[in-house]
């Protein structure tokens, strides 16, 4: 291992709107998400104040069961 490896630049963090309240946050949690017909799903954040009062929905590593 170099030097290089132990000295690289801290990855950014994560920063979005909080879903319910609109809030800009650096430590988002994810509450559900939201699948499309054509291209990926994207996630929806809840800011950590936020979060406990919300019904979580589908994550995106979630089995959908088809019946």
């Amino acid at each position: 291992m170099s030097i290089d490896g132990l000295t690289c630049a801290v990855p950014a963090a994560l920063v979005v709107a909080c879903c319910e309240c609109g809030n800009v946050t650096s430590a988002p949690v994810e509450v559900r998400y939201i699948e499309r017909q054509s291209g990926p799903g994207f996630p929806l954040y809840a800011c950590p104040g936020c979060a406990p009062s919300l019904v979580p929905g589908p994550h995106h590593n979630d089995a959908i069961c088809e019946r």
